[in-house]
């Protein structure tokens, strides 16, 4: 999804696990549709419809994806907003792409430094969100299969991920989006139906390849990051980031970061609390534009 060119300096949009490019209504209608900027919303690979290869899914090979998407558009250095896997696209972006890259804004990255951290993502770790709208109480696999397709045995995987994918299979848009709105009725309609949308698009086969998050340090991995970052986070116990790596976020990147905490927002920091969201988003593009003038 692109819309209209203009001036300012553009904005990339990475989405998070099950998301799609549906999930940045606001966004798209805050900086497109009235401020001219040239905003792309990107699909990963398993998402929006664009099917899962025969292959590890990896962070890596997620930001390949982006990087050689933007270079067909001939797009960059952008702004590049990443929410939860998002995140750590954008961030490996950063590292392996610079030139693609004029700053970062991070939405409670997925900052899982083990496979253990990885397959628990659902716990209080706030990505079991997803989880919790579908209705699945462990967040786990309800069985072999999930929407037909076999589940690999893989310690790399989020953990809610089958269960999501199996509650998912047959379910319309707005089956998913009624759920939603029971439990997050202050979500706007957008959002829903964008959050809808996204998760009966996704591809069962997601569940059937390895996954690898944990390829880097990531906190660490900012020392190499040059450019500017704003990282959102939320209170304890309630997001995927903790207090101690937000901590030493701050310490590796010094005046590089720009640290946005948002207590009382859930993992969907932008669903949740879009006023200290957009805040947050308003200034990062502000600095860059003003960088790139």
């Amino acid at each position: 999804m692109t819309a209209a060119a203009g001036g300012p300096v553009p904005l990339v949009l990475l989405h998070g696990l099950t998301d799609s490019s549906a999930c940045w209504p606001l966004v798209v209608d805050r900086y497109a549709g009235v401020g001219g900027r040239r905003v792309v919303a990107l699909d990963a690979r398993g998402h929006g419809g664009v099917p899962v290869p025969d292959e590890p899914f990896t962070v890596a090979a997620l930001a390949a994806d982006a990087a050689a998407a933007l270079r067909a558009l001939d797009l960059g250095p952008a702004v590049v907003l990443g929410h939860s896997m998002g995140g750590v696209t954008a961030q490996e972006l950063a590292l392996t792409a610079p030139d693609l890259v004029a700053a970062l804004v991070l939405e409670d990255p997925a900052w899982r430094e083990s496979a253990g951290d990885a397959a628990r993502a659902s716990d209080a770790a706030g990505a079991a969100d997803d989880a919790r709208l579908l209705g699945l109480d462990d967040a786990g696999s309800t069985g072999a299969t999930a929407g037909g397709v076999p589940v690999l045995d893989d310690p790399g995987r989020p953990e809610w991920l089958a269960g999501a994918v199996d509650a998912l299979a047959g379910l319309t848009v707005e089956q998913v989006a009624a759920r939603g709105r029971i439990d997050n009725p202050g979500w706007s309609d957008a959002e829903i139906q964008g959050w809808a949308d996204a998760k009966t698009r996704v591809d069962p086969r997601l569940v059937a390849v390895p996954h690898d998050w944990t390829a880097r340090r990531w906190v660490e991995a900012l020392a190499d990051v040059s450019v500017p970052v704003t990282l959102l986070t939320v209170g304890p116990g309630r997001g995927v980031v903790t207090e101690a790596q937000a901590a030493r976020a701050a310490q590796v990147l010094g005046d590089r970061l720009t640290h946005v905490r948002v207590p009382d927002a859930g993992h969907n920091i932008r669903r949740d609390a879009p006023e200290a969201f957009f805040a947050a988003l308003d200034a990062e593009l502000a600095r860059a534009d003003a960088a790139a003038a």
